[in-house]
């Protein structure tokens, strides 16, 4: 059978396409409706092309994939289809018989006229007249009133389900609170792997640094330095009769004053007399104050003239001096070696506080040093010098505490001293640290430490939650704040806003806590 697809246009009206219909010759006449349906989108436009078909006596058939389409169309006795390959594939469908109405028929909102009226016959009459009139019977008007009862109690059941179940409410309490504070005494163990509660003990950390440092002091010593000999005049006696060249350069000693030397500068000549006398003039051989010796203190001719020749000094040698300056002292070196290693302590505390993780804090007291690696000083004590210096390598130690495992510790105390009927309060805990007690070699650290925190009264939220359930918000406030050790007054959020009962299920009651 000759079929034709005719494709329709947003802007065609049904004229223009009634008008079209008349034109084609073929038998079966496929209409493809534009995406948005176009004008047969409308009840009435779908009747008046159904009559024209049949005027025509032209089987036609739509495509469309909007579904509102297909289905008036398909009331009207048109074939839909939501694609041409189906229109096609499905062509003994077209043929769709359509049913016999009586009186009026809405399709898409308005009001039509039956497609194919009843017979006007007398017999046609009768019939359509006898199933007017037919009464139904007891057993349908029974379901219809089940029905409806049926209706009215899901309704009566889905309200009562959502007085329950939906209605929500959240209440906000402040429990009374009170200040609670312990002290304990810890041991941070490096060799600690866990948390020991009994013996109060918390893991640790060792951390170990190397660095050097360099610094110079002035000394304070003083150091004297002979800069002048004393000087003098001697009286040399003959003591034989020969007589006795004194050359220059002669050494004298005074016997009352050791290791003091002298030597005469210039020559001279006894005569052979015994007792013949001379002057000479005599310096000390090694300058200094050691050389101011007193009157009669040079009695002694070192040499082979000693046994012909006697000396002495009739008045004190004078001109002897010293001059002092800047020396290194044993105090000096003690005083630049602490100064090192305070600077290498501070270097290492320094660079341990950024190895400590937020979990742990730095026992500042265990910062030792392990072993000096390198100590030189520029000047010996005793040597003359404007500046000190010393260069020190060292390794330094210290212990890092586990403060979250302590922290555990304090609160597991303070858990413990909390007064009966109160709880503690896990947030509001904090801790300080005490003195540390002392240090082992191994790194292990004795100290205080101090918690604080708040304990909040416990409250009986299942027996007050179970008697607010289905009061009224003022008169369950009211209780609340008369029942439980509240600080605050309570609040009371419901939703839906306009339900003016607390939720009859406490399940629906959410409890908000405050503790701060």
């Amino acid at each position: 059978m000759n079929t034709r697809v005719i494709h329709l246009h947003g802007e065609d009206d049904i004229i223009s396409i009634c008008d079209r219909l008349s034109w084609e010759r073929a038998q079966r006449a496929l209409l493809v409706l534009p995406p948005e349906g176009g004008v047969l989108r409308q009840g009435l436009d779908l009747v008046r092309l159904r009559r024209h078909a049949d005027r025509l006596r032209l089987e036609i058939a739509l495509v469309s994939p909007d579904t509102a389409v297909q289905r008036q169309a398909t009331a009207l006795g048109i074939p839909a289809f939501p694609t041409i390959q189906r229109a096609t594939h499905h062509r003994r469908s077209w043929r769709v018989r359509r049913r016999e109405r009586v009186g009026l028929s809405t399709v898409g909102g308005s009001a039509i006229d039956l497609l194919r009226p009843p017979d006007s016959t007398g017999e046609g009459l009768s019939l359509l007249q006898a199933r007017l009139v037919r009464p139904l019977p007891w057993w349908r008007w029974l379901l219809r009133y089940a029905a409806i009862f049926l209706f009215f109690f899901v309704l009566a059941l889905a309200w009562v389900a959502f007085v329950y179940a939906v209605p929500r409410a959240t209440l906000t309490l402040q429990p009374t609170l009170q200040p609670i504070q312990t002290m304990a005494t810890l041991l941070a163990d490096p060799y600690l792997s866990m948390v020991d509660f009994t013996q109060d003990a918390v893991p640790a950390r060792l951390l170990t640094v190397e660095n050097s440092w360099q610094a110079a002091i002035v000394p304070t010593g003083a150091l004297a330095l002979p800069n002048a000999p004393a000087r003098g005049r001697v009286l040399f006696t003959n003591l034989q009769a020969i007589p006795a060249r004194i050359p220059a350069g002669t050494r004298l000693s005074a016997s009352t004053v050791e290791g003091v030397l002298f030597r005469t500068l210039t020559e001279v000549t006894l005569a052979d007399v015994v007792g013949s006398t001379a002057e000479v003039e005599v310096v000390a051989v090694a300058p200094g104050l050691q050389g101011n010796v007193a009157a009669e203190a040079i009695d002694t001719v070192e040499g082979s003239l000693g046994r012909r020749l006697s000396v002495r000094n009739p008045e004190p040698l004078a001109g002897g001096a010293v001059q002092e300056i800047t020396a290194v002292s044993e105090a000096d070196q003690a005083r630049l070696r602490a100064q090192v290693l305070q600077s290498l302590q501070a270097l290492a505390l320094a660079q341990m506080e950024a190895q400590v993780t937020p979990q742990e804090f730095l026992a500042r007291p265990s910062l030792r040093v392990l072993c000096i690696v390198q100590e030189s000083y520029s000047h010996a004590p005793g040597e003359a010098t404007e500046k000190l210096t010393l260069e020190m390598r060292a390794v330094l130690q210290a212990t890092a505490v586990n403060q979250a495992a302590a922290l555990g510790i304090m609160t597991a105390a303070l858990t413990a001293d909390s007064p009966a009927g109160y709880l503690l309060v896990p947030e509001s805990v904090t801790v300080q640290i005490g003195e540390v007690l002392g240090v082992d070699e191994a790194g292990r650290v004795r100290f205080t430490m101090l918690a604080e925190g708040n304990v909040a009264a416990e409250l009986p939220l299942a027996e007050v939650l179970t008697a607010v359930a289905g009061q009224s918000p003022d008169a369950a406030l009211v209780y609340l704040f008369q029942e439980l050790p509240l600080r605050e007054p309570p609040s009371l959020r419901i939703w839906p806003t306009w339900f003016s009962r607390v939720p009859y299920l406490p399940a629906r009651i959410q409890v908000e806590t405050l503790t701060r």
